[in-house]
Parts: C-alpha cells; sequence; structure tokens
C-alpha cells in the first residue's frame, strides 16, 4: 500500500513538474530574455541558464531553449543542435505531456530553430525531415516560411517566393502578448520582409530581370524602415541595408555603386558584434573588387572570409564563390601553384555540394556549378593559361554573340506584333467593330436558320456592348439564357458562323478589352496581374497571362513596357 502511495506521489509530482503553465513573471523573464539576446547576448545566456535549472518543468525548458539560442546567434550551430534535439527528445519521452499545448508550442519553436541550424549549414534533406515530421506541431504561417524558403534554396523561387508572402499575410500583427514589446514585434516582421528580399535576389540570379532586383530592394527598404522607426540599432539596420543593397548592384554588373555601399556599411563599428554579418561583407567586397581588377585587394578579403567560414560553416556555396574568385585571381597573377590548389578545392567542394543536391530532392544552385567545374578541370589539366584563356574568350564572344542575335531577333519580333496590335486597335476602334470574324462567318454556308443566325448576332453584339463578357459567369449557359436560346444553338452557331468556340470568342473580347483599356487608362497599368485577370474575369492571375499571351504573342508586362514608352 505505501509502495502505491509513493508511486502516486511520485507521479503526481513529475506531472506537474512538466504540466503547469507559464505565470506572468516567467513570461516577462522569457520575453526579458529574448531581448537580451541581441541587446545583451552574455546576459541573455546566464539567465537562460538560470531558469534551465528550475523546478518549474515548461519554465526549465524554455530555458534550455534558450541557452541553444545563444550559440545559434553566436553561429556556434553545432552546439546549438545538439542542445535542441535534446531538448526535443526529453519532451517526448514525456508522453502523457506531448497533448499539453504549451508543449506543443515548445516543440513547434524547437523546430522551427533546428530548420534554421540545417538550413545555414546547408543540410536541406535534414532540414526538410524535421520540418516533415513535426508539421503538425508548426504553426502553418511559419511552416510556409520554411517551406518556402526550401524551395527558394534550391532554385524553386516561382513556387517558393509566393509562400513566404502568404506567410507574411497569415502572420498576425502587433497582437503583444504578455511582456512582448512593439519593437520585437516590429523585427520579426523586419526579418520575413529581408527573406522575401533575398529570395528576389535569388530569382534574378535565374532570370536576369532587373525587375526582381527592383522587387528585393523594395522588400529591404521596407524592413529597413521598420527598424528605424522604432530607433532599433539604428547603425546595424544601415549597414544590413547598404550590405543588401550593394549586392543587389552587384548583380546588376555596377560593382562600383557595389563597392561604395559596402565601405558605407562596414564603417559601422556595431557589425563587429556578428561574424555572418561579417563575412558577407568581406565576400562581397572580394566579388566587387575581383570584377575592378583589384587582384590583391580581392585576395585579402577573400582570404579573411575563408579563415571565418571555419568557424561558422555556413554556405558552401558562399565558400565556392570565395574559391573561384581565389583560382581566378592566382590565375590573372600567373601563380599557377596556387590557381590549381583552389580550382581542386572548387572540385572537391562542387562534389560536396552535389552529394547534398542529391539527396535533398534535386537542390539548384545560385552559381553556374558545371561552369566552375569545367573551367577548374581546364586549369588542373594544363597551365597553358594564355592559351586556356584565349580560347575561352573564343566560345564566351560566340555565345555572347548568338545569345545578343537571338534577343535581338526576339525583340524585333515582339515590337513588330506590339505594333500590329496597336494598328488594329487604332482602326477597330475607328469602325467601331470588335469582332471582325463575325462578318466573314455570315458569308459561308451554315445548317442553322438565317434568321436563328441573325437573331443570336444580334443578340450577342448587345451584350458586347454592355461588356457582359467581363463577368466570370459569362459562360456558355448564361449567354444561351440572355439570348433566349439554347446551348446546342449557341454553340453550332460559334463553330459554323463565327468558326471558333464560345471559349476562343470570350478569350478575344476580354484580351481585346484589356488591350485597348491598357492604351486609355494609363493608371490600369499600375495595377496587379492579378487585379487585371479579376478586371476581366478571370480568378487567378496565371490563366489571364496565358490567355493573354496566346491571343497576342506577348506578355501583359511586355505590352505594359511598351506603351509606357511610347506614352
Amino acid at each position: 500500500m505505501h509502495k502505491i502511495i509513493n508511486f502516486l506521489v511520485f507521479l503526481f509530482t513529475i506531472t506537474s513538474a512538466f504540466s503547469q503553465e507559464l505565470n506572468e513573471l516567467e513570461i516577462k523573464k522569457i520575453r526579458e530574455i529574448q531581448e537580451h539576446l541581441i541587446s545583451n547576448p552574455k546576459k541573455a545566456y546566464l539567465e537562460a541558464l538560470e531558469i534551465s535549472q528550475s523546478n518549474h518543468g515548461i519554465f526549465s525548458l524554455h530555458g534550455q531553449y534558450y541557452v541553444a539560442c545563444y550559440y545559434y546567434n553566436q553561429s556556434n550551430f553545432i552546439h546549438s543542435k545538439k542542445l535542441i534535439i535534446k531538448l526535443l527528445d526529453s519532451i517526448e519521452k514525456e508522453k502523457k505531456i506531448i497533448s499539453d499545448k504549451n508543449y506543443q508550442d515548445l516543440i513547434g519553436i524547437c523546430v522551427n530553430k533546428l530548420f534554421y541550424i540545417y538550413k545555414n549549414l546547408g543540410e536541406y534533406d535534414l532540414a526538410l525531415f524535421y520540418l516533415n515530421q513535426y508539421k503538425n506541431k508548426v504553426a502553418e504561417n511559419r511552416f510556409n516560411e520554411q517551406y518556402g524558403l526550401i524551395k527558394v534554396a534550391m532554385g524553386d523561387c516561382i513556387n517558393g517566393i509566393p509562400l513566404l508572402k502568404k506567410e507574411l499575410k497569415t502572420s498576425p500583427h502587433l497582437k503583444l502578448g504578455v511582456g512582448e514589446k512593439k519593437t520585437m514585434n516590429k523585427k520579426l516582421f523586419a526579418d520575413k520582409y529581408n527573406i522575401i528580399g533575398e529570395a528576389y535576389q535569388k530569382y534574378y540570379i535565374q532570370t536576369k530581370k532587373n525587375v526582381f532586383l527592383d522587387s528585393a530592394n523594395y522588400y529591404f527598404n521596407v524592413a529597413a524602415r521598420m527598424m528605424l522607426n522604432e530607433n532599433f540599432y539604428p547603425e546595424y539596420t544601415k549597414a544590413l541595408l547598404y550590405m543588401r543593397e550593394a549586392k543587389s548592384a552587384a548583380l546588376r554588373g555596377n560593382y562600383i555603386q557595389s563597392l561604395s555601399l559596402y565601405k558605407k556599411g562596414i564603417k559601422y563599428p556595431s557589425i563587429q558584434e556578428n561574424i555572418r554579418t561579417i563575412q558577407l561583407f568581406d565576400l562581397g567586397m572580394a566579388d566587387c573588387f575581383h570584377h575592378l581588377n583589384k587582384i590583391d585587394s580581392a585576395l585579402i578579403y577573400c582570404e579573411k572570409y575563408i579563415d571565418s567560414y571555419q568557424k561558422t560553416k555556413v554556405s558552401k556555396e558562399n565558400l565556392l564563390m570565395a574559391y573561384n574568385i581565389m583560382t581566378q585571381c592566382y590565375k590573372e597573377k600567373n601563380d599557377s601553384k596556387k590557381a590549381y590548389l583552389y580550382a581542386q578545392k572548387s572540385l572537391e567542394l562542387i562534389q560536396s555540394i552535389e552529394k547534398i543536391k542529391n539527396e535533398s530532392l534535386n537542390f539548384l544552385h545560385n552559381y553556374d556549378l558545371n561552369l566552375i567545374k569545367e573551367e577548374s578541370n581546364k586549369i588542373i589539366a594544363s597551365r597553358k593559361y594564355f592559351k586556356i584563356f584565349f580560347f575561352s574568350l573564343l566560345i564566351i564572344l560566340a555565345f555572347v554573340i548568338y545569345r545578343f542575335y537571338y534577343y535581338y531577333k526576339l525583340q524585333k519580333e515582339r515590337h513588330q506584333r506590339f505594333l500590329k496590335i496597336i494598328q488594329q486597335l487604332r482602326e477597330s476602334k475607328k469602325s467601331g467593330i470588335k469582332n471582325t470574324d463575325e462578318q466573314k462567318g455570315d458569308q459561308t454556308k451554315q445548317s442553322i436558320d438565317e434568321d436563328l443566325v441573325e437573331k443570336l448576332s444580334i443578340g450577342l453584339k448587345k451584350l458586347e456592348q454592355k461588356e457582359l463578357f467581363l463577368d466570370p459567369n459569362f459562360k456558355l449557359t448564361f449567354v444561351a439564357k440572355k439570348l433566349n436560346t439554347n446551348t446546342a444553338y449557341l454553340s453550332q452557331y460559334f463553330n459554323q458562323v463565327m468558326h471558333k468556340t464560345f471559349s476562343e470568342y470570350t478569350q478575344e473580347l476580354r484580351i481585346q478589352y484589356v488591350l485597348q483599356k491598357l492604351i486609355d487608362v494609363p493608371q490600369f497599368r499600375k495595377y496587379t496581374m492579378q487585379a487585371i485577370a479579376e478586371e476581366v474575369g478571370y480568378k487567378d492571375a496565371n490563366t489571364f497571362v496565358r490567355v493573354f499571351k496566346k491571343q497576342t504573342g506577348l506578355s501583359p508586362n511586355y505590352y505594359i513596357e511598351k506603351l509606357e514608352k511610347t506614352a
């Protein structure tokens, strides 16, 4: 009997230790640690270590979590990862508390941190593994951000960026809890804007469309304004903005402007506190110096980056970029030994990255690995650099000439289509006829009664004048009802008289309307593709863009851009 009582007491003690909720003072303490992780990391560590020894189960576990966060912020990802995994295991073992919301939330933030650790280490397969394993314990909006980040990292920006934007819209704004400060909430959203900006930079690398760099800089500036308005570490915030804008300038090929921005940002002493920030400055400046033919400076900053990489092990892709710059610099200095060494390092690193790629659902890098691999193999195989350089130059020159010719030809064809569309619209507006194919159809033989043909023709013209084709419900049944006929006769009319399907007829009317309105109403050009699509009866932008291209041979963006230039 005593044994049973003792066991029940023990069970009660364990259960109470792990099931109690955080009180208001404990919540405030946790909020303080979150803030100190940014303002005073050492103090945050000591406070987290202290509460990790608490007898209060959930409070103690939060302390352990923020100890791991401290090491994460210090770029000691390996140790942070061990602490998080150990913490998750200890929670999982307590079967009785797994369903408790407080513990579910704690699991969620642990998985979130673990995800970013593996992402920063480039181990996308493990990041995905934990994300999928704990999907039901991660908030939907947070899952969208993480899944979107992986898609962007693997090169799928088309689907990744919308997920990041969706997460931004679905995250609760300024719902401050106990002890939570507005500034910290603002920082949360500033980070999200910066993530989207960096995704657009990756998208530019794939497409070379300047509009994506404009979008990236827009999101960077929104994030910076949010922080500066709160007076949140203004120097560090400005330094990061300069750094991000410098990368955009470098991607555009404006290395003088890029280097100027890097130099502005690196003047702020506050960046010295974050080793990863310094790494990005060093690598960015090395890239600029290399392209500006300042070889010695490029080598100095590359060596700084490679030395600090050994401490963080963050981004093998960035390390590959550093190795490639070193290879090219030593090649230009005619130092064949070191050029060979870094070419060899590049090949070894590419093999490592390719292994990760295969294990991470065909991960696509931002750098053209095949190009670097081919170039490195040439240097290793032969040290006759002048011959290699001359031969490579000829190939590149031929490729550039071909691309230029192809681009010129494509642009010329698009311009001709644009001019033809404008001419047709002018003629159509003067004559007041929207559908010229109808005139052609009246002269052919039909098996439909002529009176019915005339009735349907007049009825359709009235519907066109009322612009009912802009209604999303403008379908065959809808029109047949409006014309007091049935769908069989109406379908036959389109096939035999109009020589097109009802769908083709609707598409032509809608695109004709858009083409003319974009000319007549300049403000309409500022609308998003989704807004324009909904204006003409389409539920989503993708369908509208597809129909627009089918009808005109041009993209809506190209047509709008040409109108802006000719205005």
